[in-house]
Formats: structure tokens, sequence, C-alpha cells
């Protein structure tokens, strides 16, 4: 062939794409507008009404906790933003994709977690210092009961959706509801705690309630700090991952299973054992199909097939004797 006719040829190349073809699950996103949507009415809702009574009333206790739900709101808006940014389509800054933004809202929510466990501790040791504690009754109680009870009954849906979702920042949003339930409801006990059996009760309850928000924030770090780092896949999805595989029609064998956390789900690279003798467009076709069963799992985003011919007799035994125990050839 010419020079011209090489050139010609290589003008023809296909151009290389370099960003993911990355479809968004509507399911999912539809979930995460649902946790949102809830955690923006809830959090609007009680701060102007909590607002208002503390206005009205000059209660301290209520003012304190509408300044709690003002931070909520502020975090739920923050949420939004990463949760609807985390869905936006592979680009060329981001050529897999913005899921991974998803573990850092959830981290920065259980950091606000910790400061609002903080804050808990600041006012426990001020009544343990001398300061007393003091609590209205009338409207201030019934808008902190009513506060508790709806941040239990967001908490109820926020964890649904975040399930479905497979969300971890809409999980540790349900889980900030949930201290938020326990934090009300330790105010209160507390209150009357300290008005008939001792005085030393309500802190006592709101540093136990801190802890409880701090071990939640430590959960909730760890697990995102995992997503962000590349943690290992539990071995029962391994499991999953390898009968996936094994079930595509042509496959001999899985010999490897690499399955980390790159964000919220799994990258998985595996080693997929096939006949020597298949025509490579029938071995291509066994790639696609276990590619498609391994990424078919809830938990997986991505998955890298390699395949290989099944070894011979000879080459097993060569593998296995290579691998014994003191066999200065292993590896």
């Amino acid at each position: 062939m010419s020079s011209a006719g090489q050139q010609k040829g290589q003008n023809t190349v296909t151009k290389i794409r370099r960003v993911r073809k990355h479809n968004i699950d509507p399911a999912r996103y539809r979930f995460y507008r649902r946790a949102i949507r809830i955690a923006l009415l809830g959090n609007v809702t009680l701060a102007a009404v909590k607002g208002g009574t503390a206005w009205f009333s000059g209660s301290t206790a209520v003012m304190a906790t509408a300044v709690d739900s003002l931070t909520d709101l502020v975090y739920t808006l923050f949420m939004a933003w990463g949760l609807r940014l985390s869905q936006q389509p592979a680009d060329e800054t981001h050529p897999q994709g913005h899921a991974r933004i998803e573990p850092v809202i959830s981290a920065v929510i259980g950091l606000m977690m910790g400061l609002a466990g903080l804050e808990v501790i600041k006012r426990a040791m001020a009544q343990l210092l001398g300061e007393p504690a003091s609590f209205e009754w009338g409207w201030p109680a019934a808008v902190l009961i009513g506060s508790g009870l709806v941040k239990a009954i967001m908490y109820l849906l926020v964890r649904r959706l975040g399930q479905a979702a497979r969300s971890p920042a809409i999980c540790a949003s349900a889980r900030d509801n949930l201290s938020d339930v326990f934090s009300s409801a330790a105010a209160l006990i507390g209150v009357l705690a300290a008005n008939w059996l001792h005085p030393l009760a309500d802190p006592i309850a709101g540093i136990i309630v801190a802890l409880w928000i701090f071990r939640n924030v430590l959960d909730i770090l760890l697990e995102n700090v995992g997503y962000l780092t590349g943690r290992a896949a539990e071995p029962a999805l391994l499991e999953q991952i390898q009968t996936a595989a094994r079930a595509v029609e042509g496959v001999r064998g899985v010999h490897q299973i690499i399955a980390d956390y790159v964000g919220p789900r799994l990258r998985v690279d595996m080693h997929v054992n096939v006949e020597a003798e298949i025509p490579f467009c029938a071995a291509h076709a066994i790639e696609d199909a276990v590619q498609s069963a391994v990424e078919a799992l809830d938990e997986v985003d991505q998955a890298f097939v390699h395949l290989e011919p099944v070894p011979t007799p000879g080459e097993l035994s060569k593998k296995i004797g290579n691998h014994e125990p003191g066999n200065p050839g292993g590896g």
C-alpha cells in the first residue's frame, strides 16, 4: 500500500472516546428528589414555626432548636446541590461521572452532626457548672414535642428513600433526623427529671444524647471514608459477583475478582476463563455478557472483564506446583 493510502486509512480511524457512556438511573434520581423535597419542606416548616414561637414566647429552648432547624436547612440545600451534581453525566473533566461527590456530602453532614453534638455538650456543661435549666410549658412545649414527631416521620421516610436509592448522603440525612428526635426527647425528659428527681438529670441526659450523636458521626465518617479510599466489597457480595459471572453461557471459571468502592458503588476487575478454541467474536460476546450480568447487581457501578483460556492439565499442574508452600518458585 502506498504512503497516501496508509495516510487515508489512518484518517478514517474512529475517534477515541475519552468520556464514559453513563446512563443516569431515573428511579434513583426520583428517590433523590423525593428525599430532598421531604427534607426541605420539613426543615423550612420547623424553622418557621419554631422561630415564630420563640419570637412571641421568648423561649430560649425553642429559639435554640429553631437555630438547629436553620442549620439543617442549610445542609439540606447543600445536599440538594451535591446530589444534583452527582447525577450529572460524565464529561471531559470527570470522565467517569460525578458520583464520587456523594460520600463527600455525607461526610459534611456527619461533621455538621458532630457540631450539633458539641453544642449539646456545651449546654450540658453550662448546666453542670451552675446555669439553671429553663423550660416553658404551653406552646413552647407543644412545639418541641411536635418537632420531635415531625423529625421522627422525616427519619422514617428519608431512611426508606435512602435505602432504596443506596445513597449514603440520604442515609446520613436520615440519621441526622433521628439524632434530632433523640435530642428533643432528651431535652423534655431531662427537664422533667430535673424538676422532679434531681437537677443534674437534665445535663446528664444531654451528655448521653451527645455521645450517641458522636457514635453516629463516627459511623458516617468511617463508612464514607471507606467509599472514598477504595474499601473492599463484603465477601457475600463477592460471591454474588462470582455467581453472576458463572451463570453466563461459555464461562468455564472465574479466578480473579477485585472489587472496591469508587464512590458509593463498586468497581469490579475480574478474570474469567473461556475455551481457548472459540472464535474471537464469541469470546467478545461472552465478555460483554459477563460485564452486563455483573453490572446488573445493585452495588456494582462498573465491571472490567479480562478473558483467559482455560488452562490445560499441564499448565494447571504447573500453577499448583508453583504455589505449593516452601516452593521457591511460588509467587
